[in-house]
């Protein structure tokens, strides 16, 4: 009798056991499907995300193509509008931004009001201070330019367009207090090393070309001539006249100086 309970008692313990493993397995195929959807929800957001990222490119894309072809600046910026208001990025305000002071200059506030505006989504995000460079060059806010350059500089080393517009600031003839000629010829050497033939060339030429004209020693006007000399065989049509005054004036500075090599 005993033996017999004994027995009983270690079938029961096996049964017990195989209910609670049997248990196990059912609730884990309960749970699974709930797993399985805690994993993926994540991937989800993520893929939705980047999804997102090449829709608003693409989008990109097309404008400035059009843009490209077209010369149409209001367009574009009602365009980057749209865009703005369902995806608020700090890319999408940088570039419309700098796109309301292309069109107007006098746009410049708006224009710092949206650069400022991406500055608060993503304060790292380099494009922005290179704008901010850009507009306040151009509107002779010396300060600010070199500001928002250095800064550009530091988040992106390799911008040529902010190296050259900070060599354009620092050789300024009536920017006294921040005149730099030196810095300004180290920038501009550096973006033009960094700059494709083209337009885009012919500018940062001519920027070298000042700081060395202003240094006022005979090899740098020869060197100015010749920068001069390649500005002009690379420069637009509209822009060849510039750099041909830019030219006239440094050779009037320096009768003797025959030019440089085209």
């Amino acid at each position: 009798m005993h033996n017999k309970l004994a027995t009983d008692l270690v079938d029961l313990h096996e049964i017990v056991a195989r209910q609670k493993a049997l248990g196990r397995r059912l609730l884990w195929l309960v749970l699974l499907p709930f797993v399985i959807t805690a994993a993926l929800v994540p991937m989800f957001f993520v893929l939705n995300a980047r999804v997102t990222d090449v829709e608003v490119v693409t989008k990109q894309l097309n404008i400035e193509r059009y843009l490209l072809m077209d010369t149409n600046y209001a367009l574009a910026i009602e365009q980057y509008e749209q865009l703005a208001r369902s995806n608020l990025t700090a890319p999408v305000l940088a570039r419309l931004g700098v796109l309301y002071f292309q069109f107007d200059h006098k746009n410049k506030d708006i224009a710092i009001k949206t650069l400022e505006a991406a500055k608060r989504l993503d304060p790292n995000y380099w494009e922005i201070y290179r704008n901010l460079t850009f507009i306040y060059t151009v509107a002779g806010n010396y300060k600010d330019a070199i500001e928002a350059g250095q800064k550009a500089l530091e988040l992106y080393k390799n911008d040529a367009m902010t190296l050259n517009n900070l060599a354009w600031v620092y050789s300024r003839p009536n920017n006294v207090e921040l005149r730099n000629l030196d810095l300004a010829q180290q920038y501009a050497e550096a973006a033009l090393n960094l700059t494709g033939a083209g337009e885009k060339k012919s500018e940062v030429l001519d920027t070298l070309a000042s700081a060395h004209s202003q240094k006022g020693g005979p090899r740098d006007r020869e060197l100015a001539v010749e920068y001069l000399h390649k500005a002009v065989a690379l420069a637009p049509n509209w822009e060849i006249q510039i750099y041909q005054e830019h030219l006239k004036k440094v050779l009037m500075t320096n009768p003797d100086t025959n030019g440089g090599t085209q």
